[in-house]
């Protein structure tokens, strides 16, 4: 398996097709939203990154590498990179949803107690659109650390907004339930929690309403959302042109 450190030639991914980019100044980072068949070298690099993380804590298995490492299931994702072209973080999307059988989230819960609830919460919400965003993950061994991770959590808002869906969603251990809902995210609290991936850790969902989502956005992070917006809808950064 290919590690960060053996790719620091000449990014790959300079040149090609991005959905959209911009640039946080507090973590220093740019991130680049595309499409795992339009930027494969860049998609490997996220997703054996989210893969190595996960596999710090012990917990890889809820990367499911083998299964979305084809990049099929996966229909934008959005990486991270330092100015040398190494990606630090990243996040990965599914959907839009067509039937609820589709939602990841359900293998997680996996017929448990919740389960049913979780179905109802997605059905009754797909006509309206929704996401799913799976494999968070930033290297923790990276300066300014928690600015990035601050900004990533801001991805569950630019993902809606790139989807044109209304609803996101997401599964979360509880230690990182107050991250998520640094950018909007709302716990469901109907739904009982599981143990996933493992006993140590207590899993939740969490929904993001686009309609809604600024109504418990720090004013921080609301700005930021509104200043990373502007730079999506420009299609362009300082440094890098992106196409649709």
């Amino acid at each position: 398996m290919r590690l960060f450190e053996d790719s620091l030639e000449p990014p790959p991914w300079a040149t090609g097709a991005f959905v959209g980019d911009y640039f946080d100044p507090a973590s220093g980072r740019l991130f680049l939203v595309a499409r795992p068949s339009a930027q494969p070298a860049l998609w490997a690099a996220y997703i054996e990154g989210a893969w190595l993380s996960y596999r710090q804590h012990g917990v890889e298995s809820a990367v499911d590498y083998e299964h979305v490492r084809d990049g099929k299931l996966t229909s934008l994702f959005v990486a991270a990179v330092e100015f040398d072209g190494r990606v630090v973080g990243g996040a990965r999307v599914q959907g839009p949803y067509t039937h609820v059988e589709q939602a990841y989230a359900l293998q997680e819960w996996a017929g448990r107690e919740g389960t049913d609830v979780l179905r109802r919460q997605i059905a009754q919400r797909l006509g309206d659109g929704v996401i799913e965003v799976k494999a968070v993950w930033v290297d923790n061994t990276v300066a300014r650390h928690n600015e990035l991770t601050t900004a990533m959590a801001r991805i569950f808002v630019h993902a809606m907004t790139l989807s044109k869906v209304r609803y996101a969603f997401c599964t979360a251990a509880s230690h990182a339930v107050p991250r998520w809902q640094s950018s909007g995210g709302v716990v469901s609290t109907d739904v009982a929690p599981v143990a996933y991936p493992d006993e140590r850790y207590w899993t939740l969902p969490l929904w993001w309403d686009r309609q809604h989502v600024y109504q418990s956005v720090s004013g921080e992070q609301g700005r930021a959302i509104l200043q990373e917006t502007s730079q999506l809808h420009q299609r362009s950064s300082s440094m890098w042109h992106s196409v649709a």
